[in-house]
């Protein structure tokens, strides 16, 4: 497993491009992500397909007010129009969160042309470390159309609780302290209006998940003719 802490205190995602290159960063999380990613893009078979049977009085919209890792504030409005994959974690996961960028990623060019429809957002839940600056260093490793968000305390809260998402904060008890967190790890989408459409979980591969979700994609445009 990737340390939680490389040398000096440095993230373990820093410390492995610095001394050994993005090809050794991706390498390692391969194998530090091993055992946990059958986990990834997994719960719910057909998760996606189901939401599409949903009618607009069942469905939700989730609003969030955030800043992009690019320094602008954003909602859900910014992204009117597109469908929304939504990841959650922070800067420092030692795992789970890399691999999890890294598949959606595949996901991600193995739409093609069908990725202009979707926007890819990673929100952290620890903003007292990850700052915009440090988001655009992290998402910078992983598909460039990945915007990363995080807020304040207040606000990273708030759209935690909207999505439901798990996590228990956990204090290290190696020299200099610190902390991680265990999480939950879904990917959630959300339709055109920012209305919540479920999430995408299944056991298939990157291509796998892809072609379901361009068929969920087509469905939704014909089904708006």
């Amino acid at each position: 497993m990737i340390p939680a802490r490389g040398p000096g205190g440095s993230r373990p995602w820093e410390w492995i491009i610095r001394h050994f290159g993005k090809s050794a960063f991706i390498a390692a999380i391969g194998l530090a992500g091993l055992a946990v990613a059958l986990l990834l893009f997994a719960i719910v078979p057909g998760a996606v397909s189901g939401a599409a049977a949903q009618s607009d009085e069942d469905q939700d919209i989730i609003h969030f007010a955030l800043t992009a890792h690019d320094g602008r504030r954003v909602s859900e409005e910014d992204f009117r129009g597109r469908y929304m994959l939504i990841q959650f974690g922070y800067t420092w996961c030692p795992d789970v969160c890399p691999m999890e960028l890294s598949l959606l990623s595949e996901v991600i060019d193995a739409l093609g042309s069908q990725a202009e429809m979707v926007q890819p957002l990673f929100i952290s839940f620890d903003p007292a470390r990850d700052s915009a600056a440090v988001l655009a260093d992290y998402v910078a490793n992983f598909h460039p159309a990945i915007i990363g968000l995080t807020g304040s305390p207040e606000e990273v809260a708030q759209v935690v609780n909207e999505f439901g998402v798990v996590l228990f904060r956990e204090e290290e008890e190696a020299e200099g302290g610190g902390y991680v967190f265990a999480h939950s790890a879904h990917t959630y989408l959300l339709g055109p209006r920012g209305e919540y459409r479920g999430s995408i979980e299944s056991l298939a591969s990157p291509d796998e998940v892809a072609g379901g979700l361009a068929e969920f994609l087509r469905g939704e445009a014909a089904a708006a003719e």
